[in-house]
């Protein structure tokens, strides 16, 4: 299923990119990489727009797997407006602890180890100046099979089509 995944020829270079990063990670037929098979060192142009979340299983009330930040690239903070490494998805995003079109993709990239490319209108709160976004979601797996954690590539654009810059 990974394997035959494709992007939009349109796709943004970064996305493009990421998605050449996580295949050559692979590390055999069949087998998802793991976060011992990424280096942040092998991506230096990608980390700005780069994010990880752990994989958590259910917990009380909540019917999906959790979500939590590991890291956050700076043009994904900037995109969410402000730092969210160590924030927990369904704390962000009201209504993200069912199965909805917000949570949809998470969860079959969790549970599935589905590829998951989309740009259009963020469906989370973001920085004012977001108008579109473009995200990249691979499934990342400790033993090559079940998936712990999410790898991410997001670009955050302006109402004009450009790259999302910092004010500052």
């Amino acid at each position: 299923m990974t394997a035959s995944f494709t992007l939009p020829a349109d796709a943004h270079t970064v996305i493009h990119q990421g998605l050449a990063y996580w295949r050559a990670a692979t590390p055999g037929p069949g087998l998802l990489p793991g976060r011992q098979h990424i280096d942040p060192l092998g991506m230096p142009a990608l980390l700005p727009y780069t994010w990880l979340l752990d994989v958590h299983p259910p917990e009380g009330a909540i019917s999906i797997p959790r979500f939590r930040f590991r890291l956050v690239g700076s043009h994904v903070d900037l995109g969410f407006n402000g730092p969210t490494t160590g924030s927990w998805l369904h704390d962000m995003e009201t209504g993200f602890d069912t199965v909805s079109g917000r949570s949809r993709s998470f969860v079959d990239a969790a549970t599935n180890a589905q590829i998951s490319h989309r740009r259009g209108p963020p469906r989370f709160r973001m920085n004012a100046d977001t108008a579109e976004l473009e995200r990249l979601m691979l499934p990342l797996a400790s033993d090559g099979h079940t998936v712990d954690m999410l790898l991410g590539f997001t670009v955050f654009y302006d109402g004009i089509g450009s790259i999302l810059r910092s004010n500052l």
